[in-house]
């Protein structure tokens, strides 16, 4: 069915990306993401709160790779419980979760979530922040900001400052300034096909392309307010290559003290990144990248990878 809505382009697209399988591919975007929530420390112990929603009868297992993770195993409209209006749960993407979990931030450390509305990471960098350090959550558009100070707010989160700044001009005023820095970054988001079946029908090559020189920009700026050592996760819930290691593959020629680390999250399924696109070679670093299609776990795709700052 939902073949009928792509477009030759992205068929013969996918068909090129050596270590997806285009069949699995077509069948977990035909079939609803699991929902997964976050249980939030900041307002209760989570025991407590699970045990809440064992009481309501709510079936759920834990999301191995991710602290205070769940994903629920029976059908149910989390939204729509007192404890999702209070706080104390926050409706999340599994792998969504994975970018934070491989960013992991401290406790006292100054973070920047460079592209932050909703709120889903800030959130969850901030529970994990447990109160102490300071997080800048950071969207241009201030409608979305809307629904990132709400979030903040119902989660019970003080330890944030919320600006509406292009992420572009952060090394004018923030050079050399973050422990961390977060850019989930706006992308094609062919990884939540199953969210929005029109994301297929809408997409072109030539908005990969663009979206990439806007990625590259937020990239490149998000390193140049690292600290030296600090480390920098950039994130993407797209499949393109253009949109993913491309873009990193820049940043490395671009800033030579910009390095790869592996990221080790127990039990997510992934492909290595690749290293060559289209005849070209690309950084073997790149291999320590996570490509992660919707089918290996049931869930969102993602791209994820994490970058230090050398001195």
């Amino acid at each position: 069915m939902i073949e009928s809505f792509m477009k030759d382009e992205l068929r013969d697209y996918l068909a090129r990306i050596p270590s997806l399988e285009y069949d699995l591919l077509i069948d977990s975007w035909s079939r609803p993401l699991p929902e997964g929530f976050r249980v939030n420390t900041l307002k209760l112990p989570e025991e407590y709160i699970l045990e809440r929603l064992r009481k309501k009868n709510i079936l759920f297992r834990k999301i191995p790779w991710a602290r205070y993770g769940y994903i629920l195993e029976e059908e149910f409209e989390l939204s729509t419980t007192i404890e999702h209006m209070l706080g104390l749960i926050y409706l999340q993407g599994p792998v969504s979760m994975a970018s934070v979990e491989a960013l992991d931030p401290r406790p006292g450390e100054i973070i920047l979530d460079m592209c932050a509305a909703p709120g889903s990471k800030s959130t969850q960098i901030s529970q994990i922040l447990q109160g102490r350090g300071v997080l800048i959550a950071n969207d241009p558009v201030i409608d979305r900001c809307k629904a990132l100070s709400s979030n903040l707010q119902r989660l019970g989160v003080y330890n944030v400052v919320v600006t509406t700044l292009d992420g572009r001009v952060f090394p004018k005023i923030a050079r050399e300034f973050f422990d961390r820095v977060l850019v989930d970054a706006p992308c094609s988001s062919l990884g939540i096909v199953s969210k929005d079946w029109s994301v297929v029908k809408n997409w072109s090559i030539h908005n990969v392309i663009r979206l990439s020189r806007l990625q590259f920009q937020l990239l490149r700026a998000a390193f140049d307010c690292l600290k030296l050592g600090g480390t920098l996760v950039y994130s993407t819930c797209t499949l393109t290559v253009e949109e993913n290691e491309l873009v990193v593959h820049k940043l490395l020629r671009s800033r030579s003290n910009a390095y790869i680390e592996e990221i080790k999250l127990n039990g997510l399924r992934y492909e290595e990144g690749l290293t060559e696109w289209n005849n070209m070679k690309l950084s073997d670093e790149l291999s320590k990248s996570l490509r992660i299609y919707p089918y290996h776990n049931n869930a969102e795709g993602f791209y994820i990878v994490k970058i230090r700052k050398g001195g």
